[in-house]
């Protein structure tokens, strides 16, 4: 499987400024579309980004204009393979790194949602200077492959991180 590449070229300029971090967003939207094998709930205010990059699912912006934070909520068919999540993130990192970033692994943990068992990265990214934080959850369920991350910068992480760890707490996978 091998979901290599998850960043977006580009992308790192758009997740810089704490100053456009200010924009205070309250709730969620449940997000239930037949096109997806999950249901979710995503804080208010944030809006939809497409990357054309072929992934399924959502991607959400923290606001319409650069810099912003990211949360992509994506899946991959499995088509019957076994997979090994600590695989499918050695070879995250090994793209990343192909791409020219500096990744720095902070914390692993186990982590179950939606009654898929799955594996949870925090990372630091640097990327021509620039400081990123990353946290990435890929589970792998009957029939998909999930791949859900927040990336902001460094020093706004922990304000989104509750709101990433709120919509992993309320997906259901169908």
């Amino acid at each position: 499987m091998n979901l290599r590449i998850l960043l977006i070229p580009g992308l790192t300029a758009a997740l810089l400024s704490p100053a456009a971090q200010a924009a205070t967003q309250t709730g969620t939207v449940r997000l239930s579309d037949a096109k997806l094998p999950f249901a979710i709930s995503l804080p208010r205010g944030w809006v939809g980004v497409n990357f054309k990059d072929g992934l399924n699912g959502v991607s959400i912006a923290s606001q319409p204009k650069a810099p912003a934070a990211l949360m992509r909520f994506t899946f991959i068919p499995k088509q019957g393979k076994t997979l090994v999540l600590k695989n499918e993130f050695l070879g995250f990192e090994q793209a990343v790194k192909q791409g020219g970033a500096t990744l720095k692994l902070v914390s692993e943990k186990a982590a179950r949602y939606g009654g898929v068992n799955g594996l949870t990265h925090v990372y630091d990214l640097t990327e021509q200077g620039k400081k990123l934080r990353m946290q990435i959850w890929f589970g792998s369920g009957v029939k998909n492959f999930y791949n859900f991350q927040l990336t902001d910068a460094a020093a706004t992480f922990s304000k989104h991180a509750p709101q990433f760890t709120a919509a992993l707490n309320s997906v259901a996978f169908n």
